[in-house]
């Protein structure tokens, strides 16, 4: 089994599967998921360890991540799917469509690992270990450039997701594997590229967690646009030119 909390939003037709990034839920897409329910049908999913999946992780690496989406798909009966992911997601989504390249029909990659110059490891050491609404607020503000959209709620919801037990330790291994495996996810963009999978890549232009590289992009092809003024979170900060830019990306992908 693979211990993940699934959802089907709504929709028709072919099945678009939406996977968060690091420390996040499948709440992320709330902004995101009515622009795509005309278009197909939505799910989305939290990843071990976060939300309400489970927090056995395994050995926390990224192609084992992989290898529970998979298996939930399967769980679920999804074949080919097209998948919309952020960060820690979208590197697990082009691992597994490397792996797997029948079951992705499409990628749209929302400031992926493997992709930018480093997922930031002062972040992602730190995020387990947040303890107060204080420091919660400091760090979640580095994920934006509008501190405003940080609220009281926000902060709360991260603290009570960090607060059940063994989350905390299952984030922190998640953290250490993505740095040290977070090459092999770069290599598995060069795959992505050449299996020839459409896709699309979207960058915050002031994304300071995991900034784009510009090499990387451009050997992983298809797509890509910067998103100004967003940082880490352009799919939450700027919902609208992100929306607008998957449905015109994803559209003629689900009408064929």
């Amino acid at each position: 089994m693979s211990g993940i909390a699934f959802k089907t939003l709504g929709g028709e037709g072919q099945d678009i599967v939406l996977i968060h990034g690091f420390g996040s839920d499948r709440l992320s897409w709330l902004g995101n998921s009515p622009a795509l329910l005309p278009l197909a049908r939505v799910h989305a999913l939290d990843l071990p360890g976060h939300g309400e999946s489970s927090v056995d992780v395994g050995d926390g690496t990224p192609a084992t991540l992989a290898s529970r989406v998979r298996d939930c798909l399967d769980a679920q009966g999804l074949g080919r799917v097209h998948i919309v992911a952020h960060s820690l997601g979208g590197g697990i989504a082009m691992l597994l469509a490397a792996e797997d390249p029948q079951r992705v029909a499409s990628l749209s990659l929302i400031a992926p690992a493997g992709l930018g110059t480093g997922v930031n490891r002062d972040f992602l050491s730190t995020y387990p270990a947040l303890t107060d609404a204080e420091s919660t607020a400091i760090q979640l503000r580095r994920l934006v450039t509008r501190p405003i959209l940080i609220n009281k709620m926000t902060v709360q919801r991260v603290l009570d997701q960090l607060n059940r037990e063994g989350a905390r330790d299952a984030l922190r291994l998640i953290a250490t594997q993505l740095v040290a495996h977070e090459g092999g996810i770069a290599t598995a963009s060069l795959e992505v590229a050449k299996l020839g999978i459409p896709r699309l890549a979207l960058w915050g232009g002031s994304d300071a967690i995991n900034p784009p590289d510009a090499n990387r992009i451009a050997a992983f092809g298809g797509t890509n646009a910067m998103i100004a003024g967003a940082g880490h979170l352009p799919h939450i900060e700027a919902a609208k030119a992100v929306n607008t830019a998957l449905v015109e990306f994803l559209q003629g992908l689900l009408a064929d």
